[in-house]
């Protein structure tokens, strides 16, 4: 490891495509279903890659080579390299984790924290078992704080990124019905996402938890670091979400009265590192949604709330109450997607979310996917098998002064309805 560290150059960084490397990054010949790096590593070093990691034969390149690495495997080496350079690197360190509301929490506690430190927080959502690696290995010096996002879909990954990235506090924002098919029900989910507090309480590590998520409680063990008690939150007429500490208020970017566990987390996460109310309420007012998740759209001709990033059962639900509750002199409209990885569940969740709408007395209902069409829903609900049919369908209906909803899976990418409100 010492040898190929010493090839590692912090500003260069690492790379596993070979179409875009940089001059003294190390090339990581890494594997996928559809691709094999290992046949792009010698073009690689003419590149100009400081070195390759392999571990298959490459023609043309000797084990011998000075700057051919030949390890049992490219991901554990990469993720090794990751691991040698966050402990040199050295410094706190803040995992989080959870089935909603990760990459919103995140990008929380990085624009907070970087109001008086120098953060360097995960990229969108590369969370995984090489997104996590990539991250660690962007560390640089002058860095203070870093703010790693770990996902998860099944038993084990959790405590496996923890290992890797080593974190120094921890941070699960909820419980919910996310990846049912690989965690293997909610009580798998519980079990899943909690083996980040259990790597804390072994290395010694703080836990924050929300004081009023009694799982959160339970699994974080004693002598965990609970929201500050005198944070207040509320939701004003436009659905916008506001937080208060003694004279000090602000009002966030972010929409639905579910988002005011998030602020509180955030503002005391900022006040454990010591910020000032006035700081940490700066932080928060820089944060704008983006990239599909919870955004309020005014359209020339509607207006939006567009949360198609993901989705799972959890937070569609809440998403849906939210939009129940806002806008109420505007006709609504409720665009569902389908929702992935339930497996066995799938059915099941989803029939459970059509019972939900009808319950609460949602009119204009879009179904949109066949998970959803399969539902048993009342014949004035419309569904499609297809995004792309929903749309043709909302370019004839040519909706106007509605509030539409919008909430589906990623792979449903229903952020394609747009152009139609």
């Amino acid at each position: 490891m010492e040898a190929l560290y010493a090839c590692f150059d912090e500003h260069v960084g690492i790379c596993s495509d070979s179409r875009s490397i940089e001059s003294g990054q190390i090339f990581f010949a890494l594997k996928g279903e559809r691709f094999d790096g290992h046949a792009f590593a010698a073009e690689a070093l003419t590149h100009g890659a400081s070195a390759v990691v392999i571990e298959d034969a490459v023609p043309g390149l000797s084990d011998d080579h000075p700057q051919v690495f030949r390890v049992a495997s490219v991901l554990t080496t990469l993720q090794a390299l990751a691991r040698h350079h966050r402990r040199q690197w050295g410094k706190p360190l803040i995992a989080l984790t959870g089935s909603n509301g990760k990459t919103t929490v995140k990008e929380l506690f990085a624009s907070v924290l970087g109001e008086c430190f120098h953060v360097h927080a995960t990229r969108g959502n590369l969370n995984n078992h090489l997104g996590v690696p990539f991250t660690l290995l962007q560390l640089r010096a002058e860095h203070d704080l870093a703010v790693i996002e770990m996902g998860a879909n099944h038993q084990g990954e959790i405590d496996a990124l923890c290992r890797i990235a080593e974190p120094t506090l921890g941070y699960i924002t909820n419980f919910g019905r996310a990846h049912l098919e690989g965690f293997g029900g909610i009580e798998g989910v519980i079990r899943g996402k909690t083996e980040m507090y259990r790597y804390l309480l072994e290395f010694g590590g703080e836990r924050l938890i929300n004081p009023e998520d009694a799982l959160q409680v339970h699994h974080a063990g004693p002598g965990a670091i609970p929201f500050l008690p005198d944070l207040n939150t509320w939701m004003d007429s436009n659905g916008f979400v506001h937080i208060e500490r003694g004279e000090t208020q602000i009002q966030s970017h972010l929409s639905g009265e579910f988002q005011g566990a998030n602020l509180q987390a955030a503002w005391s996460l900022g006040a454990y590192f010591g910020l000032s109310s006035e700081a940490i309420c700066t932080g928060i007012s820089a944060y704008v949604p983006k990239n599909n998740r919870g955004e309020l759209r005014v359209t020339p001709k509607n207006l939006v709330f567009l949360d198609a990033y993901n989705a799972n059962p959890s937070s569609m639900e809440v998403s849906f109450r939210y939009a129940l509750g806002i806008y109420p002199d505007r006709v609504h409209y409720y665009m569902a997607g389908d929702l992935f990885e339930m497996g066995e569940y799938t059915a099941e969740e989803h029939q459970r979310m059509v019972d939900l709408f009808v319950e609460l007395g949602a009119e204009h209902v879009w179904l949109i996917g066949e998970a959803f069409s399969a539902t048993q829903h009342p014949g004035h609900y419309r569904s499609f098998s297809r995004t792309e049919e929903a749309l043709q369908a909302l370019h004839a209906e040519a909706l106007s002064s509605a509030f539409v909803w919008i909430k589906g899976s990623r792979g449903m990418a229903l952020e394609q309805l747009l152009p139609a409100l």
